[in-house]
C-alpha cells in the first residue's frame, strides 16, 4: 500500500461505508473525499463496493480486520445510526426491537476492543434514524462512540456531548452562479421519490402558476407526472451530479415542499437545497421541523408553509421582486459557503477525532 501513516503521527483512520464510491450518494462521498484529501493515510473500506472514481483505492469490508491489523488503524469512522450499530454488534434491543437497515454480518466489535481501536460516527437524519427511534439506540451509540457528530436537535437532546456540524457539500463543485433574469422563471425540484418530498403538493401549486414559471423536475417521479396539468415543465428523471450542477447554475429557484413524515426524517435544509442553493438559487421551503439551527428565513431562504396558497404567493412575490429575490438567493450561497462547505467542516471533525480524544 502506499499510503502509510503520516510521518510523527501514532494515530490512522479508517472509514467504512455501505455502498461506496458512489458519488450520487452525495455528503458521502463529498466528505470522504475531503477526508482523503487532508488525512491521505486514510484507508476506506465499502460493503458494498461501487464503481466511481475515487482519489484512492476502496477495499471490500471482508478484508477489513486484516488490513486495519496490518496497517495500525487506530480510528474508525461512519455515518448513520444502522451502521455504526451493525459495526458494534447491537442490531437489536434486549427487547427485540430491531434497527432498520442494520446487519449483524458487519459485527466487528470484538475486533475493536481488541486492537484497542476508537469508532467515531455521524447520524445524520436516515440511515435507521427516524421519527420513532428508540433513544435506547441513540443511547447506545453515544456509550460506545468516542465522537458523535450530528445535525439535528434529536441528536443532540439525547446525547449531550454530541458536536452539531450541518451536512457537508462541496462549494468547489457546486459553485455561485449569478442568476440573470430571463422569461420564465426556473423553478428546479430534485428529490428521490417519497410521500414526505411533497411532490403531490407542487402539483397543484404548479398548476396554479402561469407562463412566466418553469418547472424542472429532478429524481424518479415519472409516475407522478399526470398529476401536472401546468405542462410547462421538463423532466430530466435520476441525474448525475455534473448534469444537476448545470440545471441548478440555470435555475432561479430551488423549490422544496417537504412535510412531515412518521417513516422518515429530513435534515434541513435537504442535501439537494443546500448544493442548489451553493449555486445561488434562491431556496422556497417548508421547514417542518422548524430547525432554526443555521438558515435564517427570509434572510437566507423564504420559509413557506405546506399550503398551497403560501407557497404561490411567495413565488408571485420572486417574480415581482425578482433582484430582491436573487439577493436572498446570494446570502443563501454566502452562508452555505461559510457553514456547509466540505472542507471547513472535515477538518473540524478530523481535529475532533484526533486531537479532542
Amino acid at each position: 500500500m502506499n499510503n502509510n501513516a503520516l510521518p510523527g503521527t501514532n494515530r490512522r483512520l479508517a472509514v467504512i461505508d455501505t455502498d461506496f464510491p458512489w458519488k450520487q450518494s452525495g455528503f458521502r462521498y463529498w466528505e470522504n473525499t475531503q477526508i482523503f484529501n487532508q488525512r491521505p493515510d486514510t484507508l476506506f473500506f465499502a460493503a458494498n463496493k461501487y464503481i466511481d472514481e475515487f482519489p484512492t483505492q476502496v477495499y471490500k469490508f471482508e478484508s477489513f480486520e486484516t488490513i486495519a491489523k496490518k496497517e495500525g488503524i487506530t480510528d474508525i469512522y461512519c455515518v448513520f445510526l444502522n451502521l455504526v450499530l451493525s459495526l458494534l454488534g447491537e442490531c437489536f434491543l434486549p427487547d427485540g426491537t430491531y434497527m432498520p437497515g442494520s446487519n449483524p454480518g458487519l459485527n466487528i466489535r470484538q475486533f475493536l476492543k481488541e486492537h484497542n481501536m476508537n469508532i467515531h460516527t455521524t447520524l445524520y437524519p436516515g440511515g435507521g434514524l427516524d421519527p420513532y427511534t428508540s433513544d435506547k439506540f441513540l443511547q447506545i451509540a453515544s456509550q460506545n462512540c468516542k465522537t458523535v457528530f450530528t445535525n439535528i436537535n434529536e441528536v443532540l437532546n439525547v446525547i449531550p456531548t454530541s458536536i452539531h456540524f450541518p451536512v457537508v457539500i462541496n462549494t468547489d463543485f457546486y459553485a455561485f452562479v449569478p442568476k440573470s433574469k430571463s422569461k420564465p422563471i426556473q423553478l428546479t425540484f430534485s428529490a428521490y421519490r417519497a410521500e414526505r418530498k411533497g411532490f403531490s403538493l407542487l402539483a397543484q401549486t404548479f398548476n396554479q402558476l402561469d407562463e412566466h414559471f418553469h418547472l424542472n423536475i429532478i429524481g424518479n417521479w415519472q409516475d407522478d407526472l399526470h398529476l401536472l396539468t401546468n405542462k410547462n415543465y421538463t423532466f430530466f428523471g435520476i441525474q448525475n451530479p455534473e448534469r444537476i450542477k448545470i440545471l441548478y447554475g440555470q435555475s432561479h429557484v430551488f423549490i422544496n415542499c417537504g412535510t412531515q413524515d412518521k417513516f422518515a426524517l429530513d435534515g434541513f435544509p435537504t442535501t439537494a437545497a443546500v448544493d442548489a442553493m451553493a449555486t445561488g438559487c434562491v431556496l422556497v421551503s417548508t421547514n417542518p421541523r422548524n430547525d432554526r439551527l443555521i438558515l435564517e428565513s427570509s434572510v437566507d431562504y423564504l420559509e413557506v408553509d405546506a399550503d398551497v396558497n403560501s407557497i404561490t404567493d411567495t413565488l408571485m412575490w420572486i417574480k415581482e421582486n425578482f433582484q430582491q429575490a436573487m439577493e436572498i438567493g446570494k446570502k443563501g450561497a454566502n452562508k452555505v459557503k461559510n457553514n456547509f462547505d466540505s472542507k471547513v467542516i472535515v477538518q473540524s471533525k478530523l481535529s475532533h477525532i484526533f486531537d479532542g480524544n
